[in-house]
């Protein structure tokens, strides 16, 4: 006989095809500090609670009535009474189509879980994940504390086990690999920023272009050893990493072609006192703007769009702007 599988199981076991929209997100703390956090989501794939209290027997009957009382006997403010008594609730009154997250090792966790509610030796209430935790998008990737929204992450600070999270629509789409309509409109006008950057490089002369490359891996941590430009034809700028002491050298050109490139890098191999060689060039040649450049190779090619983008991320916008005003 084929053991039937609820929508919800489908959902999470085919992750990759479907996208989750969830009745209800909750946050849980798997037990205080996170004591169980190894244990339930990379060894039993569970979501637990303690609440050791009561029996599962006893929480099982739904007498809330008889909870909040057991609570105000025990001097539990009126607050706080709510606080347990909710908690029990959303735990075991949520449907699998509930969304529980959780934080663990510096990333989201999510999961759907059965219904179906079980108490372990130690009185600990636990429900079986559907599939199992997961800690990425619907597309792999890893969903880091350091990517996720401040009001999203502030849940952890909540001093108790379950509580309701109020950023739904931002965690739907995040975890559904669905762009929010503000930063597509941000990606929008940084795209158009950095196609009229573009534009003001390219009428820079060449001794000033030299210095925006100059400044770029200035402000990128590198320390300048050469003077820039000189009677080297192969060197335009020196320069070391002062935290990992390699050297680089990087060579400026206005324009270029795929052929000019191509003997700048046979150049580049007869120096071999350098970790890694730049050429930089702001207007290539149609055969150099499509050349696909190999990822394990010493020398690094630079076009248009990457002295924008380094342009932008290291705020020399008004440097640009005020040298062809």
């Amino acid at each position: 006989m084929i053991a039937k599988i609820t929508e919800y199981q489908y959902i999470v076991e085919m992750s990759q095809y479907k996208k989750i929209d969830p009745k209800n997100i909750f946050y849980i703390k798997l037990g205080e500090k996170g004591v169980w956090n190894k244990e339930c989501i990379e060894v039993e794939n569970t979501v637990k609670v303690g609440f050791v209290e009561f029996t599962n027997e006893e929480i099982q009957k739904k007498d809330w009535e008889n909870v909040k009382e057991y609570y105000r006997q025990r001097g539990t403010s009126s607050q706080w009474v709510s606080i347990y008594t909710n908690q029990l609730i959303n735990f075991y009154e949520s449907d699998e189509s509930t969304l529980w997250i959780t934080f663990y090792k510096q990333k989201l966790w999510w999961a759907f879980a059965h219904t179906e509610i079980y108490e372990d030796e130690n009185r600990h209430k636990y429900r079986k994940v559907i599939g199992k935790w997961s800690s990425a998008d619907l597309e792999g990737r890893e969903l880091m504390i350091e990517n996720l929204s401040g009001n999203l992450v502030k849940v952890q600070g909540f001093r108790s086990t379950i509580c309701n999270v109020r950023e739904r629509e931002y965690i739907i789409k995040k975890i559904n690999c669905e762009i929010i309509p503000e930063v597509i409109a941000v990606n929008k006008d940084f795209l158009n920023l950095q196609s009229t950057l573009g534009k003001l490089i390219k009428k820079l002369r060449p001794l000033d272009f030299e210095i925006l490359i100059d400044l770029i891996f200035r402000q990128l941590g590198c320390r300048r050893i050469s003077i820039i430009g000189g009677p080297q034809k192969t060197k335009d700028i020196e320069l070391e990493s002062p935290v990992t002491n390699e050297r680089y050298l990087v060579q400026v050109k206005s324009s270029a072609n795929l052929r000019n490139f191509r003997e700048y890098e046979k150049k580049f191999e007869e120096l071999t006192n350098y970790d890694r060689y730049y050429y930089v060039v702001h207007t290539p040649s149609k055969d150099l703007q499509e050349y696909e450049q190999s990822e394990d190779g010493l020398t690094t090619l630079w076009r248009t769009d990457d002295v924008t983008k380094f342009s932008i991320n290291c705020g020399l916008i008004d440097w640009i702007i005020n040298k062809v005003s």
